[in-house]
């Protein structure tokens, strides 16, 4: 029997293929991990010849449904930077345009108006954005759309009102190579494109923080709303010592005003510090005083504003009621400029048809032009409207207001002007209610207009004609029993101590301050004592007041909520009227009174908190006016919303 026994293999070593599959292995993640890490670079120049042809040779083949609305700025930008994408990383959104669009979303939140959406191209950029744009044209479109939007969004938050502040001063600016968006009379332009979309989001960021915050309005990239001349008046908690002049007829400086409340309690603790002033030539220099009312520049246009006028106009809507010729103007989107639509015809018919829309040949194209912009413009300023060039939904409305509707308002004004003197003086002040304006008059010539806030609509502005009595620097306010009731007791027990910082006393019957304890505020809620704000820069009356001789209570006064000026519907007061322009209506009232009354003294008066009355001598009449349609003196017929809804239609019966 013989036995097989193989031969023992021998076991090769495992090491050599491991090492070349880790090789291997790693070899292929390091290609993966690379390839992943790559990111596709855009051509420079890629888009340009799609920029070039929209933005210069050929506008009128702009491919996106929103138009442009500042053609002229964005031309200027993508000039200067040779036509390329300003808010793209190679084929992506950039951070910086990713922050421009979280900013335009949190500023038209909460607005009605679907505008604001518009004008910052919210709608097109949701539609569009929900992919990662696939088309370099598409890209593109995007890219000037965003750069239009932002300039929108600089104009609204008036970047071009700021005044330019030293670099040393605020830390944006250290680096030389920050570029600004400017305003130029041609529109806004980039100081240089270097370092442009680096440099927008510290925009954004100082943008969030003005918009957010009223503190922030002082500093704001890199810029200085607040007069460098401007010091600081440090004063006592009880500067109470009444310090009060009335200047009469008689003499430059009459007597001292003894009232029945006079404030004598407390010493001041810290001596009165006077700013200093620039002269007159200064200011005629063009430097603006630091509360931002300017120098007094006579105006010289015809008022107008007579009942003949107006009954020519109320023949001339009742012939366009009666010819069949008007039609509202049909739903749809919002139009400006450079928007294309069948509507555009309805609306050049419509603005021929009022009188805005001039030509001397039938058109009947359906591109919104220069030409009908400037129709819209014009119907927009005289029926109270921003002046944008957008027929939106209220300029919509008040196209769609029927002439039927129109004569109807037209007749109540005229019975209302009627109710005046047919002559209303050599000199007056007209306030007119709807139209949240003052005119101040001399010898039937516009010398003086400003924007006026009135009241709110349960705290109505009535009509008044009555006259100019006193001119008051730093008044004080006593406080109406119902304001003191309902606004101003809680206001002072919650908060005591920041009430008497903001000037607010309470006042017994021998006219002396006294501090707001328990038991004082008490005493005023029972009627036994008043309260009274002391005069100075915390005052809700502002620096001046008008005193007009009325049962209502009611005067014209400063005020310290400036912003409410730059708004279109100005309905917010407790029926007093607050004046933008009270320095300017106070040097032209003043000139002819005796004294020296130059507007440095005026400066001079309205800082401190000294109380000083001037007694007018000359007969200057005010009247409160409630006109929702005029003719001014340039033949123009205005028409302003029912506000306190005395014309009697139902929402203006739009159409």
């Amino acid at each position: 029997m013989s036995y097989f026994i193989p031969e023992r293999r021998k076991r090769k070593s495992p090491l050599p293929a491991l090492f070349l599959g880790s090789l291997c292995a790693f070899a292929l993640y390091y290609a993966f991990t690379a390839n992943q890490e790559t990111v596709p670079v855009l051509p420079e120049n890629a888009v340009r010849p799609h920029l070039v042809n929209w933005l210069e040779d050929n506008p009128d083949a702009w491919p996106a449904q929103d138009p442009i609305f500042n053609p002229v700025a964005v031309r200027r930008i993508y000039r200067r930077t040779d036509y390329r994408l300003l808010w793209f990383d190679n084929y992506s959104l950039s951070d910086t345009a990713n922050d421009l669009l979280k900013q335009l979303t949190a500023s038209s939140s909460g607005n009605p108006s679907s505008m604001v959406d518009y004008r910052y191209h919210l709608g097109y950029f949701d539609r569009t954005l929900r992919d990662t744009p696939q088309r370099l044209q598409m890209a593109a479109v995007l890219d000037v759309l965003l750069t239009d939007a932002f300039i929108s969004y600089a104009q609204d938050t008036q970047l071009d009102k700021l005044t330019p502040q030293s670099p040393k001063q605020h830390p944006r600016l250290r680096r030389k190579d920050i570029t600004p968006v400017n305003l130029t009379e041609g529109g806004f332009q980039m100081a240089s494109a270097r370092g442009y979309t680096a440099d927008v989001r510290s925009y954004l960021a100082d943008a969030r923080s003005y918009v957010a915050n009223d503190s922030g309005r002082q500093y704001f990239r890199g810029y200085n709303r607040s007069s460098p001349n401007t010091q600081s008046v440090d004063r006592s908690r009880y500067s109470t010592q009444s310090r009060g002049q009335v200047y009469s007829s008689g003499s430059r400086y009459g007597t001292s005003h003894s009232s029945r409340y006079s404030s004598r309690s407390y010493p001041q603790a810290y001596p009165r510090v006077m700013p200093r002033f620039r002269s007159l030539a200064d200011e005629g220099s063009g430097l603006a005083p630091s509360h931002g009312e300017g120098m007094y520049v006579e105006e010289n246009s015809p008022f107008g504003n007579d009942a003949q006028a107006l009954r020519e106009q109320l023949a001339r809507y009742r012939d366009m009621a009666n010819s069949g010729r008007w039609r509202p103007l049909p739903a749809g989107p919002a139009m400006t400029l450079g928007a294309k639509h069948p509507n555009v015809v309805h609306l050049r018919n419509m603005l021929a048809l009022y009188g805005d829309y001039y030509s001397y040949s039938t058109d009947n194209s359906n591109k919104f032009d220069q030409r009908l912009h400037e129709a819209v413009l014009r119907f927009q300023a005289r029926h109270g409207l921003k002046s944008d060039g957008i027929v939106g939904k209220q300029t919509r409305e008040r196209l769609n207001i029927s002439p039927t509707a129109r004569a109807h308002i037209i007749e109540n004004n005229i019975r209302r002007r009627e109710q005046l003197p047919a002559n209303l003086g050599e000199r007056f002040v007209q306030v007119n209610i709807p139209g949240y304006t003052l005119n101040y008059v001399e010898s039937d010539r516009i010398k003086l207009s400003m924007n006026v806030v009135v009241g709110k609509k349960i705290h109505q502005t009535p009509e008044i004609n009555t006259r100019v009595a006193r001119v008051v620097f730093n008044p004080t306010w006593t406080v109406p029993r119902s304001i003191l009731v309902k606004e101003i007791l809680p206001k002072a027990r919650a908060n005591p101590h920041g009430m008497e910082n903001m000037g607010y006393r309470v006042v017994n019957g021998s006219g002396d301050y006294l501090p707001l304890t328990d038991q004082n505020l008490r005493s005023a809620a029972s009627g036994g004592f008043l309260m009274r704000q002391k005069g100075g820069e915390q005052n809700i009356l502002g620096r001046i007041k008008f005193e007009i001789p009325n049962v209502d209570d009611i005067y014209l006064h400063d005020t310290r909520a400036k912003s409410l000026f730059g708004l279109t519907d100005r309905d917010y007061s407790h029926g007093c009227v607050r004046l933008a322009k009270p320095r300017q209506l106070a040097e032209a009232l003043l000139r002819d009174e005796p004294g020296d009354w130059t507007r440095y003294r005026i400066e001079q008066l309205t800082t401190g908190d000294e109380t000083t009355e001037v007694k007018m001598t000359s007969n200057v009449k005010v009247y409160l006016t409630y006109w929702t349609a005029w003719v001014d003196g340039q033949g123009r017929m205005h028409f302003r919303p029912d506000i306190y809804g005395k014309d009697g239609l139902a929402a203006n019966q739009f159409n």
